[in-house]
């Protein structure tokens, strides 16, 4: 029967990892990259610098082999966790991790007898090692779920198959089922997870390189979709959103979807009394004020100058007419100051409904209908809110 040779294999998959953070590594040196580049990098040159120490037991002290290694290869996992949190915008909480490491660099010592404690020292590592492995999972899942990022998914898999793996290590570990008395025995369990091992490093760094490629394209296309003053979406950006989301509003249970169209009183006026600076100004407060009153799933768009649309799924007109009143009363507030300047800065709203599945195929139509029901309420005084039903 053919025994593969356990040390080879630490050895290439050791010599992939350390390869892959010198590549990383140089990229971060152009500085067009953010810190999770970084920690990516440390994060492959600690763990493939760890296991290719290990594959120097009985060459160099036992310290190095074995706490120095082990504890490089737990680091490397921790800063993959760091490299998760900072693509997720989170912040990193380092104290308790690195008292954490701290502890395992403790046990670690304690336990550095080559010669003793291998089946204990296996299970610690695997503890450490499958924790931040399963907290890279959580964090990937959430940008797959809140960001749409379907490699996400992907990475989020990888990593739970990863911490399963590592589950196994340990319950082999505390059961001494490991199989042989080191590292570089043949056959039994430990082998068979080096060998998974072996396969896993590379496809997550491929995986998560994946990732973020599809994250930055969608970033670019997002821009592109976007206006740069209020970042609300552009015409372009409307249209394809509308389509996307048409989609997925078949089994919602409200049948209806009502669009508002809305327009800023006198803006003309305080450009030409303020200055475009302060229109400027007032168009991204405006903004600010829709984003803080809609729903994740509602829409919101720069029509042109001071026009705006905003598209509510499974809303009919009560609800068009809640979200309108508020956006008003919000807005008045926001510019009560102007009155000073003798300028009563309004929200003319129109209003109009069609059924969620036809919304795609009647966008233009719709916003037909809550320009007519918009001029209505400019023709009547303004700042007024008025429905295409009653136009």
């Amino acid at each position: 029967m053919l025994q593969l040779d356990v040390k080879t294999i630490y050895f290439l998959v050791g010599l992939f990892a350390t390869t892959t953070g010198v590549v990383l590594s140089i990229l971060t040196m152009t500085g067009r990259f953010d810190r999770w580049l970084k920690y990516w990098g440390i994060s492959n040159l600690c763990t493939g610098s760890g296991i290719l120490l290990l594959t120097f037991r009985d060459i160099v002290p036992d310290f190095y082999s074995i706490v120095v290694a082990n504890m490089l290869a737990i680091a490397g996992y921790f800063l993959l966790m760091a490299t998760a949190q900072r693509l997720y915008y989170r912040h990193m909480p380092w104290r308790p991790h690195l008292l954490f490491l701290g502890l395992m660099t403790g046990l670690f010592l304690l336990m550095q007898d080559a010669d003793n404690y291998y089946a204990e020292r296996t299970a610690l590592s695997s503890i450490a090692c499958g924790y931040y492995a399963l907290r890279v999972a959580k964090i990937t899942q959430r940008i797959a779920r809140e960001e749409d990022i379907v490699s996400a998914y992907l990475v989020s898999g990888i990593f739970t198959l990863a911490a399963l793996i590592f589950g196994l290590r340990i319950l082999a570990g505390l059961t001494h089922h490991l199989g042989g008395d080191s590292i570089f025995s043949p056959g039994g369990v430990n082998m068979w997870v080096i060998l998974l091992a072996a396969g896993i490093g590379p496809l997550w760094n491929m995986s998560m390189l994946l990732m973020i490629m599809e994250r930055i394209n969608r970033n670019w296309i997002g821009r592109a979709l976007r206006d740069p003053l209020t970042a609300a979406l552009n015409r372009e950006g409307l249209r394809a959103a509308v389509e996307n989301n048409t989609m997925r509003r078949h089994s919602d249970d409200h049948p209806f979807t009502a669009l508002l169209l809305v327009d800023i009183d006198h803006f003309k006026q305080v450009n030409d009394q303020l200055g475009h600076a302060f229109g400027d100004k007032l168009l991204r407060s405006f903004a600010d004020i829709v984003h803080h009153q809609l729903r994740s799933s509602d829409l919101f768009a720069r029509h042109g100058g001071d026009e705006f649309v905003i598209i509510l799924p499974s809303s009919g007109e009560k609800e068009a007419r809640d979200v309108a009143e508020r956006l008003q009363k919000a807005f008045a507030q926001a510019t009560d100051k102007l009155k000073h300047d003798g300028l009563a800065v309004t929200l003319s709203i129109g209003i109009a409904v069609t059924v969620s599945e036809q919304l795609g195929s009647s966008l233009y139509k719709l916003m037909e209908q809550a320009d007519s029901a918009l001029y209505q309420s400019k023709h009547h005084g303004r700042n007024r809110i008025t429905a295409a039903q009653a136009a």
